[in-house]
């Protein structure tokens, strides 16, 4: 409840927000601003190299076993991704002018890249503590965290939106995360106490160990991210490319509403599983799992109605011209339970570390996406969404597949394991 409340919060926000931007800028601007958020997202996600979700796996399984090595992986956690979240904002300001005629040869968006190179930077290391106070399963803090990222966020974006255009309205993203990391570190911190763990920076090269797992999370981050970032420069680079990709970032604004809840319900399950395994608890593991699934279907069922027999009026919020976009809309609302139980499912092999089983798992979604869209699919926004729909659809029956063997294979408590070594 705590999650879903602090989400539901920063959701809404967003949802204002991408309403209030589209009205201001015009859909073109709006498409525009589409491509320099997934280019930021998935250089952040190409930076981060999965050390976040490694994190989030360690400290829930160390925290009450081992509070000095808890402390060496959040010191060492933090380190690796502030280096990384600096040469990552170094690149994207040295080097603007070549990714913007890289990703939109006919647009000079140099210079809002340069401004976003602040943003990525704190973006990285928000992320980070945003993991590893999920670890602490610290979900009231979580939500505190998104509360402020909301208050912050919703006068910020309005003043940068209505002063400066698209520009202003990446310059107040970029305001807010520098805020928000400021936050996070005092909750962290806060946190870290109450356990009794002190975050340290000495010798944590020692604890390197947890990049073997991060490589393997942050390749199959980089697949899906790095997918779904080509696909949509695609479409922008199509003729009538930036309307199309400003349509279809709104439709997308309201499968986030839909997916918010399930991710949400990830970030929670991921830990309590990982806490399970540990523990050889298969039946615990296997009830935590399914009603997580049952619950996220439900959930997202109930929103996709609402989007289908309502698409003209809820686009018609970005404006008018956006109305055209009804149908993608009901495809993508479609997609979005799809989606949803691959996001949930996902948590049961993330906790077992079957991080092998995952990669292939997204090599299989993200090369079918990639194939359709190189075939034609990549054409409209319609036709995009409906990529889509048909990677994912196909892609979780071996997800499927691969949770079954996992809980039918033979079970071992690492607590007791860990205890008849000693």
């Amino acid at each position: 409840m705590w999650v879903t409340a602090g989400s539901l919060c920063r959701q809404s926000v967003n949802f204002i927000i991408g309403i209030y931007v589209a009205r201001m800028i015009g859909i073109k601007d709006f498409g525009k601003l589409a491509v320099i958020q997934s280019t930021i997202y998935m250089l952040a996600e190409l930076g981060q190299a999965g050390v976040g979700f490694s994190a989030t796996k360690y400290v829930a399984s160390m925290r009450s076993i081992d509070s000095e090595r808890t402390g060496r992986i959040i010191g060492f956690s933090l380190i690796f991704t502030l280096v990384c979240a600096t040469l990552m904002g170094s690149s994207l300001y040295f080097f603007a002018t070549v990714i913007s005629k890289a990703v939109l040869p006919e647009q000079d968006i140099s210079t809002e890249i340069r401004f976003a190179s602040l943003w990525i930077i704190f973006e990285m290391i928000n992320y980070l503590q945003i993991r590893v106070l999920n670890g602490f399963e610290a979900f009231s803090n979580t939500a505190a965290y998104n509360l402020s990222q909301a208050v912050l966020q919703l006068p910020l974006a309005i003043w940068g939106a209505y002063y400066g255009g698209l520009t202003g309205t990446i310059i107040a993203f970029s305001l807010v995360s520098i805020i928000s990391c400021i936050v996070g570190q005092v909750l962290l911190r806060k946190q870290c106490k109450q356990f009794n763990i002190s975050i340290t920076y000495h010798n944590v090269w020692q604890e390197r160990g947890i990049l073997k797992m991060s490589a393997m999370v942050g390749v199959c981050g980089i697949a899906m991210y790095a997918t779904n970032w080509f696909v949509g420069i695609l479409l922008a680079k199509q003729p009538n490319g930036l309307v199309e990709f400003g349509m279809f970032n709104a439709a997308s604004r309201f499968q986030s509403i839909l997916l918010f809840i399930p991710k949400k319900i990830y970030d929670v399950t991921v830990p309590v599983l990982a806490n399970l395994q540990s523990e050889g608890n298969r039946l615990g593991f296997t009830k935590a799992l399914m009603g997580a699934g049952l619950f996220t279907i439900v959930i997202t069922s109930t929103g996709c109605l609402v989007l289908v027999f309502f698409a003209e009026d809820l686009m018609q919020l970005y404006g008018a011209e956006f109305v055209v976009g009804a149908g993608i809309l009901r495809i993508i609302a479609f997609g979005a339970i799809i989606s949803a139980i691959w996001t949930v499912s996902t948590a049961g092999l993330w906790a077992a570390e079957k991080s092998n089983q995952m990669f292939s798992l997204d090599m299989i979604r993200g090369s079918l996406l990639l194939g359709l869209c190189l075939t034609g699919f990549a054409i409209n926004a319609h036709d995009l969404a409906l990529a889509y729909l048909y990677s994912y659809s196909f892609a979780i029956i071996p997800l499927f597949y691969a949770l079954f063997k996992l809980i039918k294979e033979p079970w071992v408590s690492k607590t007791i394991a860990a205890s008849t070594i000693v």
